[in-house]
């Protein structure tokens, strides 16, 4: 049974506190009121916010978002807090329990990074780190910033090893007002045909 009084969204607002990835479009909102109703304007790229990374967004050929099974978007999850400024590491995760086909989702400092700008230090994945998480058989890897990979690697090899691995990526999740354990995680993503990618609705609550 769902815990309605102690879900936690960690989706952030789109037009609010949204932090876009140098070169991606900013979202753009606009509201018109006419004839008696309110009428929204969205644009916005599918790495906006909030958002899922489907195998396609690096491999052609690959699944996209809108092909994946609805039930890899409800799941276990361990929040892990993570002590280092400036990456995930293997050190940090080893000894860690986890259940195959359970999420992981990563907070760190990132989570109280200011959202006025993008910051090109934020705390990302470390190569390896990734390769012990595929090897453990997690479904979903998520991290509080918009990407796992280091800024300026322009190999991608985060994002290619989870993606290849067919691991799902949750980006820019908001884990301010979340305590490390173990909770469930529902994150659906708006359904688009051949998505590589897609803003989602984020959600935690504790297990009973």
């Amino acid at each position: 049974m769902i815990d309605m009084v102690n879900m936690i969204d960690i989706t952030r607002t789109i037009g609010q506190d949204t932090v876009v990835f140098p070169g991606d479009a900013a979202p753009f909102v606009s509201q018109t009121r006419c004839g008696g109703y309110t009428l929204s304007e969205l644009a916005l790229g599918s790495h906006s916010g909030t958002h899922i990374d489907a195998p396609l967004h690096f491999f052609d050929g690959r699944k996209s978002l809108d092909k994946i099974p609805i039930e890899r978007f409800f799941l276990d999850a361990d929040v892990v807090a993570i002590e280092s400024h400036v990456a995930v590491t293997v050190a940090e995760l080893k000894g860690r329990w986890i259940d195959p086909g359970q999420a992981i989702l990563f907070k760190t400092r990132n989570s109280d990074l200011p959202r006025n700008r993008f910051h090109e230090d934020f705390v990302y994945i470390k190569p390896d780190a990734a390769e012990w998480l595929v090897d453990t058989g997690v479904s979903l890897v998520g991290i509080d910033y918009l990407s796992p990979d280091r800024y300026d690697d322009m190999d991608f090899p985060v994002h290619r090893t989870l993606l290849g691995a067919g691991v799902l990526i949750l980006e820019d999740i908001d884990l301010r007002a979340v305590a490390p354990g173990r909770y469930r995680l529902v994150c659906l993503p708006i359904k688009t045909h051949q998505a590589d990618g897609a803003p989602c609705r984020a959600v935690l609550w504790r297990r009973a």
